[in-house]
């Protein structure tokens, strides 16, 4: 049965590895002039901590020459996810609008193998697919990543296990569209919006609070070092840990100037502090895993209910 059920999805199947293909030629080509770069500078010598003079200026000047393409890999976890969407709504919504399903639920599988046997396959192409864009999403950071660190949000979603366990769970999610709503064109829509408002959420109301985040405090206005960490807030704070506006910054600028005395010196002889809360970039592969987890376990769940549904369908 898997063989009728790879023969009857190749087109999807050739699809998904001509995507991998062209990721792996465009990675490979892209990265060259930013690798090329990073050794022509010898950035490796300026990762923190590090005392080589002029590390700034040459880190700087890397990062504003390169400022397009590092935020543009964020958009290949969606490459793989969307392709599981257009892969999982129609998957049974096309059986439905087909009439099709008659016929298969009329021969000696039940349905429940029907839909196991045709997901298993499409979730493997899937997850091993994510897998490769994740992989070479990782390998085409390296760069940037050795820099600023892994765990924003712009490296996290692209790198890891996090991206075969984003294009599963969208599998799921379109095929539980395709059962419950039975058209095509709706039920890639609804599974669309559905996927997009589940990472959105998990990235900004669940990702941050994973672990407990961590703090670092200094004196006046000055920020203190945290290079590769994912930075959740950043505030600057009386001796009583209440926050201060920014007018009220720009008021205390203005006197120091005024009185012709340094403003860090000023804010720290008032008491003020800089407290900034992040998540450790060591943290990153704990992140994946539990993020990972969650992903999966929604996509468990709405394989759940496509089974539940199915089950329930009328002849």
């Amino acid at each position: 049965m898997a063989w009728v059920i790879a023969r009857q999805h190749r087109l999807q199947l050739f699809g998904m590895a001509a995507i991998v293909a062209f990721a792996a030629l465009a990675t490979l080509v892209s990265s060259l002039p930013i690798r090329a770069a990073y050794h022509r500078h010898a950035l490796s010598s300026c990762l923190p901590p590090t005392s080589r003079s002029g590390c700034d200026l040459i880190v700087s000047h890397f990062q504003s020459q390169f400022s397009v393409a590092g935020p543009l890999t964020r958009y290949f976890a969606l490459v793989p996810a969307l392709a599981a969407l257009f892969v999982g709504a129609p998957l049974v919504a096309r059986e439905f609008e087909h009439g099709t399903h008659r016929l298969a639920w009329t021969q000696s599988i039940t349905r429940r193998r029907w839909l196991l046997s045709k997901t298993l396959v499409l979730t493997i192409a899937t997850a091993l697919t994510a897998a490769a864009i994740g992989a070479l999403a990782m390998w085409w950071r390296q760069p940037f990543d050795a820099l600023e660190g892994r765990m924003s949000p712009a490296a996290f979603d692209v790198e890891g296990i996090v991206v075969p366990a984003y294009a599963v769970c969208a599998l799921a999610v379109g095929i539980l569209a395709g059962v419950a709503l039975r058209r095509t064109v709706p039920a890639m829509t609804v599974a669309l919006a559905a996927f997009v408002l589940l990472r959105l959420g998990v990235e900004k109301l669940l990702r941050p609070h994973y672990l407990a985040p961590a703090h670092q405090t200094a004196a006046g206005i000055a920020r203190p070092p945290v290079p590769r960490e994912w930075v959740l807030d950043d505030e600057l704070v009386t001796s009583t840990g209440r926050q201060i506006s920014t007018s009220l910054q720009d008021q205390a600028i203005v006197h120091a100037q005024r009185a012709q005395i340094d403003a860090q010196q000023y804010m720290a002889a008032l008491g003020w502090r800089r407290v900034v809360t992040y998540q450790p970039e060591e943290r990153f592969w704990t992140f994946q895993a539990i993020e990972a987890g969650i992903f999966v376990v929604l996509a468990l769940l709405a394989l759940a209910g496509a089974l539940w549904l199915v089950r329930r369908t009328p002849s």
